[in-house]
């Protein structure tokens, strides 16, 4: 079973994702962190770290954003896969993100959607969400 760090500051779209990540997608949610620095400190225990398959970060977070994050896990964990997850569309978010080191970026509001983007990542393969392939 994958385990995935969730990194999303909304308490009820963090608890919705979990719940939906656990039972319809069979992943283990490892820990919610409400923001890069929380984050950051978790994967800092090596234990916790190497027991993550998949960090799923949202674009939006308080202080530092989700995209920084990324970076900065790119540079301290640089097998850890992060997929971005957001309500933005928009592409500059997208490219953004990618170009920090995301290996996707899927939007919130699919869920089927974001499962998919999951197992394409962890398939070491990259993924956008297919409306953000038609907007473009």
């Amino acid at each position: 079973m994958c385990s995935i760090l969730l990194v999303e500051d909304h308490k009820i779209m963090a608890e919705t994702l979990t719940r939906l990540l656990r039972t319809r997608g069979n992943f283990n949610v490892a820990d919610v962190a409400e923001s890069a620095e929380d984050a950051l400190e978790w994967l800092s225990d090596q234990e916790a770290a190497h027991k993550i398959d998949l960090a799923l970060v949202d674009v939006v977070l308080p202080r530092t954003s989700g995209i920084e994050l990324v970076s900065m896990i790119r540079q301290k964990y640089p097998g850890l896969p992060c997929l971005m997850i957001s309500g933005r569309s928009n592409g500059q978010y997208v490219s953004r993100s990618l170009a920090a080191g995301a290996r996707g970026y899927v939007l919130k509001d699919d869920l089927h959607d974001v499962m998919t983007g999951i197992q394409h990542v962890l398939e070491g393969g990259t993924y956008l969400s297919q409306r953000l392939n038609r907007e473009e």
